[in-house]
């Protein structure tokens, strides 16, 4: 069976979803029972046809065919089997977040295709393959962040998101241009298996520019909180296994590349400085949803600090455990809006644990992101802890970021936690069904994820430069005990002393940083304004000067066209004088 077949269901689905208007108590199933047949397809590929490469001619130009690529390596396996779990998941938990009817089926038609896309994306063989995903991804992300267009901020997230991501969609096509220079192909074994070309470090850091837009990597990291502003599904969807897990994934799928081109340290830099930004801001922000995204800029960020210490075992188990602790949390977020009127700050939300099918699968998340053994997120962050031990500096780093989380995510949770005042209603009994169970299922999920541990190493064996993970009971416990004193620090300033939200503190704004950055972009898109608006003037001032001569000129024509009477008289005086004229000249 042809790999690339397992995103029809989908994209059928999607297609008709569109048809369902006026009927749109179909619209959900419709699209969930179309992603549980592509989630079935994809498992069955994956048993039958691991490690096969497919191909099918699309056109040809000077005597190249170019085709669409796909194969089914062990990195396109795990990324696709993610996608596969998650994406019905997220269409069931919808089915009860999605309460205006008539919205379902542009909706459901938007995050099907977007779903089809991250698929494509997962499987794609070669950079052509890749990017017809990409860019289906680009354009389904800025419709569904931008989903709730009447509203003021939606608008503004979805251009912010697709102006971000565009600059990484030129660096991608440079990228293209210099690997077809270099190579004449665009598939990805063959490039690998080709020895270094001058231009590889060229076209690879222009690849690594546009995985850091798409992956929201420091300076391009601010466009995924401001992405919240699109319903909750989609962010679950887009934090857990899709879109920005684009990035990552490539970088891990062309890694020896970025070797080859010494480009591990700045890797191991961006993942790092990204990391400590997104736990700042994830510390300090008020944002129920936008404390997660920080969230996982921050994880992104770890993903890049193990691949940088060529830690790819450790990277492809961490990709893989916060795949599902971040959609629980995210479904979670959703759940607790809903009941508290779809309040957005944490300071004006309560009583999460009315609901204990929502509070208890909410504190598993919660236990794993912070990195509680036995927990499978504790498995993923210790992985990549233990990878740093050869480099002192950045252990110490991952160990104040570790502090950081456990400390950050748990204020998220005591503050919500907390009774109600007299004054305020909550509606935790009248959560949809769909939106409990399926964090439920997501919960056993995070809870079952931690066998990756054992199988990971094993299942990438395939690649040369895998090694198998390793955390020894010395990182354990210091992991354990750097997690405990976050907990209890969060509880302490949290849970006893139980603060308003006011800011009172000049941590707060150093903390923060989020305006900065915005600031930043703001001074940087004026600079590129005053530039074109300068080259503009330089360009009327040339025109200018060129036009004067040209209207010169055509004075001169039209004065001459006056002397043309026809009479030949005054040919003959002209005639004798240009001689006088002539003869004056040489004699001089």
């Amino acid at each position: 069976m042809l790999t690339i077949l397992v995103i029809l269901p989908i994209v059928a689905a999607s297609f008709l979803a569109l048809l369902t208007y006026g009927k749109e108590k179909y619209t959900g199933p419709v699209v969930l029972v179309g992603s549980l047949i592509t989630s079935a397809m994809v498992v069955y590929d994956s048993l039958v046809s691991p490690g096969a490469v497919q191909q099918i001619a699309w056109f040809g130009i000077s005597g190249y065919t170019i085709h669409i690529t796909t194969q089914l390596l062990p990195l396109n396996i795990i990324l696709s089997l993610l996608i596969a779990i998650i994406t019905p998941l997220i269409m069931f938990y919808s089915m009860g977040y999605m309460e205006v009817k008539t919205e379902r089926p542009r909706f459901y038609f938007e995050i099907g295709i977007f779903a089809a896309a991250m698929l494509l994306f997962a499987i794609a063989g070669n950079f052509i393959t890749m990017f017809i995903a990409w860019e289906m991804l680009g354009v389904t992300s800025y419709l569904l962040i931008g989903f709730w267009y009447q509203k003021d901020n939606p608008p503004y997230a979805a251009r912010k998101s697709i102006s971000t991501i565009l600059i990484g969609d030129f660096a991608m096509l440079a990228a293209m241009l210099s690997v077809w220079v270099s190579y004449h192909t665009f598939s990805f074994s063959r490039i690998l298996a080709l020895p270094t070309n001058p231009v590889l470090p060229i076209a690879m850091f222009l690849v690594l520019v546009a995985t850091f837009t798409k992956s929201a990597q420091f300076p391009f990291h601010e466009w995924l909180a401001d992405a919240m502003e699109g319903p909750t599904p989609v962010s679950a969807f887009l934090h857990s296994s899709t879109m920005v897990k684009a990035g990552v994934f490539l970088v891990l799928v062309l890694f020896p590349l970025f070797v080859k081109s010494g480009l591990s340290e700045l890797i191991l830099a961006i993942g790092i400085i990204s990391a400590l930004l997104g736990a700042s801001n994830a510390i300090s922000s008020h944002h129920i949803k936008k404390i997660l995204a920080y969230s996982t800029i921050e994880d992104l960020g770890l993903m890049f600090v193990a691949i940088g210490l060529h830690a790819i075992i450790a990277a492809v188990l961490f990709f893989i455990v916060q795949a599902f602790y971040k959609a629980l949390l995210f479904m979670s977020a959703g759940s607790i809006m809903r009941a508290n009127g779809e309040e957005e700050d944490i300071y004006k939300t309560y009583g999460s644990y009315k609901r204990k099918l929502l509070y208890i699968p909410m504190l598993i998340g919660v236990l794993s992101i912070a990195g509680i053994f036995p927990l499978s997120g504790f498995f993923g962050k210790a992985a990549i802890d233990a990878a740093a031990l050869s480099n002192t500096y950045v252990y110490i780093i991952l160990a104040v970021i570790d502090f950081a989380t456990s400390a950050y995510i748990f204020r998220w949770l005591f503050i919500h936690s907390r009774r109600e005042p007299a004054h305020v209603e909550l509606s935790y009994s009248s959560i949809p069904k769909s939106m409990l169970y399926s964090g439920a299922i997501t919960s056993v999920l995070v809870l079952a994820a931690a066998i990756a541990f054992f199988n990971v190493s094993g299942f990438l064996s395939y690649y040369a430069y895998a090694s198998k993970l390793s955390i020894g009971l010395a990182e354990a416990v210091i992991e354990s005990a750097i997690v405990i004193f976050g907990i209890s620090a969060s509880y302490y300033l949290f849970h006893v002393k139980k603060p308003s939200g006011t800011v009172t503190t000049k941590a707060y704004y150093v903390l923060f940083n989020s305006v900065m950055v915005n600031a930043a972009y703001s001074y940087i898109a004026k600079a590129v304004m005053y530039f074109a608006e300068g080259i503009n003037l330089i360009e009327e001032m040339l025109y200018g000067f060129f036009a004067s001569g040209a209207y010169g000129i055509i004075a001169m024509s039209a004065g001459l066209r006056k002397i043309v009477t026809g009479d030949a008289n005054d040919y003959l005086i002209a005639f004798v004088a240009g001689i006088i004229l002539i003869i004056l000249i040489m004699l001089v």
